[in-house]
């Protein structure tokens, strides 16, 4: 009997104890991972009253540990109700609320949270849309509404307040979703009812359009307004009589805007060198077509195919740039970019034979060639223009090939 008691008791000790202070901690530490920092708190606090007497030091951590975690999960509580009253608070409450934001980031500081944890309070998504409420202060109009950043090159993404924050779910609704790109796309960001009828429902009767319309716009608005307080039928899409468009009081900025500006800045740039940091910048917002959702609809394409050819200019700008002044690496990376967008630019199709042929890579630029005039042949049944197959000729005697023009003090 006793021999019996024994081996279970040996058995029993190897097995891992879930209130043991390691089990404990870990167990906290995921609750902190997942955001649930009350439960994590009172789990630190378990282990900590598991310890020996002498563990000084793990006690000591465990204390700051859970006062870390209290701290924050009190800071966030603060924030979550000051946050609700927001839309009504007036301008002295709004500025007591600032000045509680600004505290945050001194108290996580000083309690070092992330140090003892592998997971920070910031991954609390929560948490971190209470405190979004509080960046934008309310508009002229008392409209409480954050900036929109909108992607539109690749895919389409929607983020509240500055293009590094955390994209928003948009609604399942994917004609909803449509709706507000349309917009986007629209000067002004505005447009009909009987516009957007037609380009989104355009084989539906009316009246079923009209129905499917105001279901999208619906199912949008709550995505949108989603944690910011609004009247029915207000927020982020306004309708005036027939007319649907985004909140004219709401900041709105885009990767388009951006791109735009960039290129303008460069084209009035005094120097080369000037115009080629404003273009490349320009050129790393461009991460795919225009609207790239909606590649098969009509309303885009005009206006994705003059961005495609602002970006294509850029890109031949750079490349050769790079060329005269001996980076041919980076020159044949634009003639690279601009070839995914267009295979048949034959200007590419040269830049990138010169770059290769500068690197001493002779037979990558002869191949360039053949590939140049297999997909014109195949393409647009054409074969290449006389200075590409004069560029053959020089580099396949090997002859020195040009490399762009010399006077590059007014490049644009």
């Amino acid at each position: 009997m006793s021999s019996s008691h024994s081996t279970e008791h040996d058995t029993s000790m190897m097995k891992p104890d879930s209130s043991s202070p390691v089990s404990l901690v870990e167990r906290g530490l995921r609750c902190i991972e997942q955001g649930h920092y009350a439960e994590g708190a009172d789990l630190f606090k378990l282990a900590r009253e598991q310890l020996f007497t002498g563990q000084g030091q793990l006690t000591a951590a465990l204390d700051t540990l859970n006062q870390a975690t209290m701290s924050y999960l009190d800071a966030q509580r603060t924030l979550l109700e000051a946050s609700k009253h927001l839309a009504e608070s007036d301008v002295e409450q709004q500025a007591q609320i600032a000045a509680l934001k600004k505290l945050l980031p001194t108290l996580v500081e000083d309690v070092d949270i992330a140090s003892y944890t592998r997971a920070g309070p910031g991954n609390n998504s929560k948490g971190h849309q209470s405190l979004q409420l509080l960046r934008t202060p309310p508009s002229e109009d008392g409209n409480p509404l954050p900036t929109l950043y909108l992607t539109c090159f690749g895919h389409f993404e929607v983020r509240r307040f500055s293009p590094y924050d955390q994209p928003i779910n948009l609604c399942h609704n994917l004609k909803g979703q449509a709706v507000l790109r349309y917009l986007m796309a629209k000067p002004k960001h505005r447009e009909t009812a009987d516009m957007l009828m037609a380009a989104l429902w355009p084989e539906d009767a009316t009246e079923v359009a009209l129905h499917k319309l105001r279901i999208a716009i619906s199912a949008l608005r709550c995505s949108l307004n989603r944690d910011f307080a609004s009247e029915p039928g207000g927020g982020y899409i306004l309708c005036k009589g027939q007319i649907y468009q985004l909140n004219p009081s709401v900041v709105i900025h885009s990767d388009v805007d951006e791109f735009l500006s960039l290129y303008r800045v460069g084209q009035q740039a005094n120097s080369s060198a000037a115009a080629a940091g404003h273009f490349e910048a320009a050129c790393r917002l461009y991460t795919g077509p225009f609207m790239s959702e909606d590649l098969y609809t009509d309303w885009p394409v005009i206006q994705r195919e003059e961005l495609s050819k602002t970006y294509i200019a850029m890109c031949a700008k750079l490349a050769e740039f790079n060329l005269e002044h001996g980076c041919h690496k980076d020159a044949a990376k634009w003639a690279i970019a601009i070839l995914k967008v267009d295979h048949c630019d034959e200007e590419a199709h040269r830049q990138l034979m010169q770059a290769y042929a500068a690197q001493g890579r002779r037979s990558e630029a002869l191949r360039q060639y053949q590939r140049c005039q297999r997909v014109l042949q195949e393409e647009l049944g054409v074969q290449p223009m006389p200075e590409t197959q004069k560029l053959f000729s020089m580099l396949l005697n090997g002859t020195d090939s040009p490399t762009g023009r010399e006077d590059n003090s007014k490049w644009t």
